[in-house]
Protein backbone atom coordinates (compact mmCIF):
# COMPACT_ATOMS: atom_id res chain seq x y z
CA UNK A 1 0.00 0.00 0.00
CA UNK A 2 1.59 3.47 -0.78
CA UNK A 3 2.78 5.51 2.06
CA UNK A 4 0.28 8.58 1.37
CA UNK A 5 -2.36 5.85 1.95
CA UNK A 6 -1.47 4.47 4.95
CA UNK A 7 -0.61 7.89 6.16
CA UNK A 8 -4.09 9.23 5.07
CA UNK A 9 -5.88 6.13 6.98
CA UNK A 10 -4.11 7.20 9.50
CA UNK A 11 -5.05 10.59 10.00
CA UNK A 12 -8.76 9.48 9.90
CA UNK A 13 -8.30 6.99 12.47
CA UNK A 14 -6.76 9.88 14.29
CA UNK A 15 -9.21 12.27 13.84
CA UNK A 16 -11.97 9.59 15.04
CA UNK A 17 -10.24 9.04 17.70
CA UNK A 18 -9.67 12.84 18.65
CA UNK A 19 -13.85 13.35 18.35
CA UNK A 20 -14.24 10.55 20.52
CA UNK A 21 -11.62 12.27 23.15
CA UNK A 22 -13.48 15.47 22.85
CA UNK A 23 -16.71 13.82 22.84
CA UNK A 24 -15.84 11.99 26.23
CA UNK A 25 -13.56 14.89 27.91
CA UNK A 26 -14.73 14.69 31.24
CA UNK A 27 -17.19 18.04 32.18
CA UNK A 28 -17.43 18.52 28.25
CA UNK A 29 -13.93 20.31 27.97
CA UNK A 30 -10.85 18.12 26.37
CA UNK A 31 -6.76 18.92 26.77
CA UNK A 32 -5.22 21.45 25.06
CA UNK A 33 -3.35 19.00 23.06
CA UNK A 34 -6.94 17.11 21.54
CA UNK A 35 -8.12 20.52 20.80
CA UNK A 36 -5.30 21.44 18.46
CA UNK A 37 -5.12 18.33 17.04
CA UNK A 38 -8.79 18.00 16.06
CA UNK A 39 -8.37 21.50 14.76
CA UNK A 40 -5.06 20.65 12.50
CA UNK A 41 -6.95 17.57 11.39
CA UNK A 42 -9.81 19.37 10.40
CA UNK A 43 -7.87 21.60 8.28
CA UNK A 44 -6.11 18.71 6.50
CA UNK A 45 -9.33 16.94 5.44
CA UNK A 46 -10.30 20.54 4.31
CA UNK A 47 -13.69 20.32 6.73
CA UNK A 48 -13.76 23.58 7.49
CA UNK A 49 -17.04 23.96 8.64
CA UNK A 50 -16.53 21.60 11.82
CA UNK A 51 -12.92 23.51 12.17
CA UNK A 52 -14.59 26.43 12.97
CA UNK A 53 -17.16 25.08 15.07
CA UNK A 54 -14.71 23.81 17.11
CA UNK A 55 -12.62 27.27 17.37
CA UNK A 56 -15.77 28.64 18.61
CA UNK A 57 -16.71 26.07 21.33
CA UNK A 58 -13.00 26.08 22.46
CA UNK A 59 -12.98 27.84 25.88
CA UNK A 60 -11.41 31.13 25.84
CA UNK A 61 -8.89 30.58 28.62
CA UNK A 62 -7.75 27.22 26.77
CA UNK A 63 -7.16 29.65 23.71
CA UNK A 64 -5.15 32.04 25.66
CA UNK A 65 -3.28 30.00 27.03
CA UNK A 66 -2.26 27.98 23.75
CA UNK A 67 -0.49 29.67 21.60
CA UNK A 68 -0.20 26.68 19.12
CA UNK A 69 -4.18 26.64 19.18
CA UNK A 70 -4.04 29.98 17.90
CA UNK A 71 -1.38 29.34 15.14
CA UNK A 72 -3.21 26.80 13.98
CA UNK A 73 -6.35 28.74 13.84
CA UNK A 74 -4.39 31.12 12.19
CA UNK A 75 -3.33 28.81 8.95
CA UNK A 76 -7.52 27.65 8.88
CA UNK A 77 -8.47 31.57 8.75
CA UNK A 78 -6.32 31.80 5.30
CA UNK A 79 -7.52 28.81 3.81
CA UNK A 80 -11.18 30.44 4.68
CA UNK A 81 -10.09 33.48 3.36
CA UNK A 82 -8.52 31.38 0.22
CA UNK A 83 -5.18 33.29 1.02
CA UNK A 84 -2.69 30.84 -0.33
CA UNK A 85 0.49 32.42 0.15
CA UNK A 86 -0.61 33.12 3.63
CA UNK A 87 -1.38 29.37 4.41
CA UNK A 88 2.34 28.60 3.97
CA UNK A 89 3.45 31.42 5.39
CA UNK A 90 1.26 30.55 8.23
CA UNK A 91 2.61 27.44 8.17
CA UNK A 92 6.40 28.21 7.97
CA UNK A 93 6.18 31.31 11.07
CA UNK A 94 5.55 28.64 13.62
CA UNK A 95 7.39 26.10 15.43
CA UNK A 96 4.94 22.98 15.49
CA UNK A 97 5.12 20.41 18.36
CA UNK A 98 5.92 16.69 18.05
CA UNK A 99 2.07 16.48 17.66
CA UNK A 100 0.94 18.91 15.44
CA UNK A 101 3.84 18.99 13.14
CA UNK A 102 3.41 15.96 10.95
CA UNK A 103 -0.19 17.07 10.11
CA UNK A 104 0.81 20.83 9.13
CA UNK A 105 3.71 19.16 6.92
CA UNK A 106 0.73 16.79 5.42
CA UNK A 107 -1.31 20.15 4.71
CA UNK A 108 2.02 22.07 3.61
CA UNK A 109 2.31 19.59 0.86
CA UNK A 110 -1.45 18.84 -0.46
CA UNK A 111 -1.33 22.05 -2.31
CA UNK A 112 -4.24 23.83 -2.54
CA UNK A 113 -6.98 24.54 -5.35
CA UNK A 114 -8.01 28.42 -5.76
CA UNK A 115 -11.05 27.18 -7.66
CA UNK A 116 -12.28 23.59 -6.00
CA UNK A 117 -13.59 22.18 -9.85
CA UNK A 118 -10.35 22.76 -11.37
CA UNK A 119 -7.56 20.46 -10.22
CA UNK A 120 -5.62 21.81 -12.37
CA UNK A 121 -5.47 25.01 -11.07
CA UNK A 122 -3.78 23.65 -7.48
CA UNK A 123 -1.35 25.77 -6.25
CA UNK A 124 1.63 23.11 -5.44
CA UNK A 125 3.68 23.76 -2.34
CA UNK A 126 6.52 26.51 -2.86
CA UNK A 127 10.19 26.13 -1.96
CA UNK A 128 11.10 26.80 1.69
CA UNK A 129 12.92 29.72 0.47
CA UNK A 130 10.45 30.90 -1.50
CA UNK A 131 7.94 31.18 0.94
CA UNK A 132 9.77 34.34 2.71
CA UNK A 133 9.56 35.71 -1.01
CA UNK A 134 6.09 35.85 -1.39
Amino acid sequence: MPTAVMMEENYDKLLEQCESQELEAPGGIATPQVYAQLLALYLLHNDMNNARYLWKRIPQAIKSANPELAAIWAVGQHIWQRDFPGIYTAIAAHQWSENILPVMEALRGRGFCEQRLRLEECVPRPATDQVSQL
